[in-house]
C-alpha cells in the first residue's frame, strides 16, 4: 500500500504489488526502484526491520495496547499505534537525523555547526535514549550496515559526516546514537526518501505491536491508569440571594 501510494503520488503510475522477493525486505526495494535488489541492500533492510520489530513499552506499543484492552478490533489497536507516531518526539528520530546530517559537506562543517546547535541549546534527535542509558546495542549494529553501504557506494562524505557528529556528541554530552541516527543514513544508502523513514518504521513495528496485543488480549485487563487531582482547592462561593 505505501509503494503503491508513494509511485502514484511520483509518477502517477498504477504500480503492480506482486513481486517475487522471498521476503519483505527484498519487496519493499524492488516495489520501490522498480527492479530487484542487490544482496547487499536486501540483507541491511532485513537487519533494520529486525532492530526496529519491538522495544518495550514505547508510545506507540502502549498505545495499541491499550486500545485494545478495550476489545477493540485488532485494526483499530494498530491505526491507534501508527496515530501515536505522528508526533515527532517519537518515530520520526531518524528523518531529523537525516535532515540534520545532509546540512553538512564535511565533517569539519559537521563538527561546526553542531556546536553551534548545541551552544543555542537546539534538541538534537537520534542520540540518547529513555531505556538505555549507557548505550542502545542496536546503534552498532545498523552503524555497520551504514559504513559497508557507504564502502559499495563510493561515499565520502554522509559516513564521515555522521561518524563526526557522533563523536561531538559523545565529547560535548556525553550522548551516544540510538537505533535512528545511523538508520538515516543506512536507509539513504538504500535510495529510500526522507518522508518514507517513519512509514517504514511502521512496517517493521507492525509485527512487535500484533505481539503485544497477542499477549494483551491473551489475558485482558482494561488499562486505565489513576489520576491525582493537583488543581486548586475547593473554593467557597457566596450563598445565592433571592432574586425579584
Amino acid at each position: 500500500m505505501l509503494l503503491y501510494w508513494h509511485q502514484f503520488h511520483k509518477t502517477g503510475n498504477r504500480i503492480e504489488t506482486e513481486t517475487a522477493a522471498p521476503n519483505i525486505a527484498s519487496h519493499f526495494l524492488e516495489l520501490l526502484h522498480g527492479k530487484a535488489a542487490s544482496e547487499l541492500h536486501v540483507r541491511a533492510m532485513d537487519v533494520s526491520l529486525i532492530l526496529y520489530a519491538e522495544h518495550e513499552f514505547n508510545a506507540s506499543t502502549f498505545t495499541c495496547r491499550t486500545v485494545a484492552s478495550t476489545l477493540a478490533d485488532f485494526y483499530s489497536a494498530v491505526t491507534a499505534g501508527i496515530g501515536a507516531l505522528r508526533g515527532p518526539l517519537h518515530g520520526g528520530a531518524n528523518e531529523a537525523a537525516m535532515e540534520l546530517i545532509e546540512k553538512f559537506q564535511t565533517p569539519d562543517a559537521a563538527e561546526a555547526g553542531l556546536l553551534e546547535l548545541l551552544k543555542n541549546k537546539k534538541l538534537v534527535m537520534g542520540f540518547g535514549h529513555r531505556v538505555y542509558k549507557k548505550a542502545d546495542p542496536r546503534s552498532d549494529i545498523i552503524k555497520q550496515w551504514s559504513k559497508k553501504l557507504s564502502e559499495a557506494c563510493g561515499d565520502e562524505q554522509l559516513y564521515a559526516v555522521s561518524e563526526r557528529l557522533e563523536a561531538v556528541m559523545r565529547r560535548e554530552k556525553g550522548m551516544f546514537p540510538n537505533l535512528d541516527f545511523y538508520s538515516a543514513s543506512t536507509y539513504r544508502f538504500l535510495g529510500i526518501p526522507t518522508p518514507m523513514f517513519t512509514p517504514l518504521f511502521v512496517i517493521s513495528r507492525i509485527s512487535g505491536w500484533s505481539a503485544h496485543i497477542f499477549e494483551q488480549r491473551a489475558n485482558n485487563r482494561l488499562i486505565r491508569p489513576t489520576a491525582d487531582y493537583v488543581g486548586p482547592e475547593p473554593r467557597v462561593f457566596a450563598p445565592i440571594t433571592s432574586r425579584k
